[in-house]
């Protein structure tokens, strides 16, 4: 369940630190270490592949239980050959290719591969819950799973989309994102896995705003859908 000192303790925190900060520039520095030797720069190559390792491993930590062994910068045939239920998904295009599948409890799957090399970029789970006070256990579960959120969001209604409050966990390179929209008593949540510019980038897109305490409690609620919407099943 989301409580405001989540709010409260990030604050103090932050006070803390630039206090600690302003404490530490006033005193006197030490002496600085002997000169070590310098250790050779590793070549372009060996840190890209260092990067794309550390992407796959931290993807695969936030991808949900019934996608194990799914990572962002999988080759197309490794995810085929991981989820062999996948099939080309709709509205896929020469170069935005999309693969879909829907999962046993009815959540439906959708997986961004990039053109070229033909990698895995970005997952989508979209489900439903028919009632919304199901949200409570729904946030109980994601946090046993995944930890505290690093953020909150509330994203405006727009001639385009309804109004949605996102979550975010953001990591090293990869974040998970849960976007929720209330409407006509149940709730459409859709969880996102992705690198952290592009999760950025969406939340820039749908102009989102940090919740604060106060707005913490008026969850924003669609009276008209608007955008495209998804069909899937209730998960519950």
């Amino acid at each position: 369940m989301l409580r405001p000192w989540t709010f409260l303790v990030t604050a103090l925190l932050a006070i803390a630190l630039l206090v600690g900060l302003i404490s530490w520039r006033a005193s006197a520095p030490p002496p600085p270490p002997p000169p070590r030797p310098r250790a050779a720069a590793p070549s372009p190559s060996t840190g890209a592949r260092a990067a794309l390792q550390g992407i796959a491993a931290e993807s695969a930590r936030w991808m949900p239980d019934e996608l194990r062994g799914v990572y962002l910068g999988m080759s197309l045939d490794a995810l085929r050959a991981a989820r062999p239920a996948m099939r080309e998904g709709r509205g896929s295009r020469a170069d935005a290719p999309l693969w879909e599948e829907v999962l046993d409890q009815g959540a439906r799957v959708v997986a961004q591969v990039a053109p070229r090399p033909q990698v895995l970029v970005k997952v989508q789970v979209l489900s439903r819950l028919d009632d919304v006070t199901a949200l409570r256990g729904h946030f109980e579960a994601m946090r046993a799973r995944y930890g505290d959120p690093t953020g909150f969001w509330d994203c405006p209604e727009r001639a385009d989309a309804s109004p949605v409050r996102r979550i975010t966990w953001r990591g090293e390179r990869v974040s998970l994102m849960e976007a929720i929209l209330v409407y006509g008593g149940g709730a459409s949540v859709t969880l996102v896995v992705s690198a952290n510019e592009d999760v950025a980038r969406a939340l820039g897109a749908s102009e989102c705003t940090p919740v604060t305490p106060e707005t913490l409690a008026r969850w924003p609620v669609a009276r008209v859908l608007r955008g495209e919407q998804v069909e899937v099943m209730d998960v519950r």
